[in-house]
């Protein structure tokens, strides 16, 4: 049977329970790990003697039965494996300890052309939470930075949304099972989405379950692929937290978001603070941090605010855009009552278009 060193490796992940290291030894003992295939299987057996259980697997699922069937299923889901072994596997992986041999992939490439943030924090996320994960994804996303999460409920999927809902945004989701899962079942049109708008990828085979040890390992390629880590709201045992540890490992940026001290969401992060994280108060910093590796512009103001604004926000944003102006004007000049005019101030300010002076006077911040 003859199929090339990257069909050997696909091969080889889907043998149930094998490990990274497991292939580590084969190709350490083989140097050829297409020889897997042929070779008496007294030679895998003595290369995985601790591992009798998996090599009799790989002795056992050695035909083409097993094998065609794997890329049959591959080619069905739309699913494109990419291997250690291929140019244009990302080079911020292939650094790491512990690198994946294979990712698969669905939906658009991976990107490395632009800056990619991570952000992470609580699948319980306080509406707070939620509302920051969403602000700050949008906002990156429209300095045309890449958004990279684990998809998961809460923070992960607010960044994600945040993400899509701006034009041309790119966002990544990392998966802790195979891609023909749907996990968590809830998130199933945002994966659909993302897979449209980026790609979902996972180092785990067709079939493999969301099983609770695979979304630690899962956070290192989260780490790997960005170019920081934005941590929005983490108790002190939260997963988030995992990612960091690999985020230092990788020497990447820490942001993290300062929150309630009586929150237990924000025990985590404003522990992270105190201990020398970058406190998040604003993309500024972000930015300034990325533009000495990338060229980043933002998205032009006008496109930005016909998108981003009703037609009655941007109403008021263009009436407040000339100079620092009083309510009082700006009801006479736009002829909406105040009542309803205040609720469209906090919009603007919570979007961060304009700013409020002392004596209701407002101005632009963009």
């Amino acid at each position: 049977m003859q199929i090339d060193k990257k069909e050997v490796l696909v091969w080889l992940s889907h043998i149930e329970g094998i490990k990274n290291r497991d292939i580590d030894n084969l190709v350490n003992y083989f140097g050829d790990i297409n020889e897997i295939l042929n070779v008496d299987e007294k030679h895998i057996k003595r290369t995985l003697n601790k591992r009798r259980i998996i090599a009799n697997r790989i002795i056992e699922n050695r035909n083409e039965e097993f094998i065609n069937k794997i890329f049959k299923n591959l080619y069905d889901n739309n699913i494109s494996p990419l291997t250690i072994f291929d140019n244009d596997y990302p080079s911020k992986l292939k650094n790491i300890y512990d690198p994946p041999y294979i990712i698969y992939t669905k939906g658009k490439k991976i990107r490395l052309d632009i800056p990619l943030i991570a952000i992470v924090g609580s699948r319980k996320a306080t509406p707070y939470g939620n509302w920051a994960a969403y602000q700050f994804a949008r906002e990156l996303a429209k300095w045309n930075i890449g958004i990279i999460s684990g998809l998961a409920l809460g923070v992960d999927a607010s960044s994600h949304k945040g993400v899509l809902d701006e034009e041309g945004g790119y966002t990544i989701g990392v998966l802790g099972c195979g891609l023909d899962q749907y996990y968590p079942a809830s998130n199933r049109n945002l994966m659909d989405k993302i897979i449209i708008n980026g790609c979902i990828i996972s180092e785990y085979c067709l079939g493999m379950p969301p099983l609770k040890y695979n979304f630690p390992a899962r956070n290192r390629i989260i780490s790997a692929l960005s170019d920081g880590v934005i941590v929005i709201e983490a108790s002190e045992k939260s997963g988030a937290l995992i990612t960091v540890d690999y985020a230092l490992d990788h020497g990447k940026d820490i942001y993290a978001l300062p929150g309630n001290i009586n929150s237990t969401q924000s025990k985590g992060t404003n522990k992270l603070i105190r201990d020398g994280a970058k406190i998040l108060l604003s993309i500024d910093d972000i930015i300034e941090n990325l533009q000495y590796k990338y060229t980043i512009e933002k998205k032009s103001l006008e496109k930005t605010i016909k998108e981003d604004l009703s037609k009655i926000e941007a109403m008021v944003y263009e009436v407040i855009k000339g100079s620092p102006i009083n309510i009082d004007l700006i009801v006479n000049k736009t002829g909406i009552k105040a009542s309803e005019l205040n609720s469209i101030l906090t919009v603007l300010e919570i979007k961060g278009y304009i700013n409020q002076m002392p004596g209701k006077i407002f101005t632009v911040s963009k």
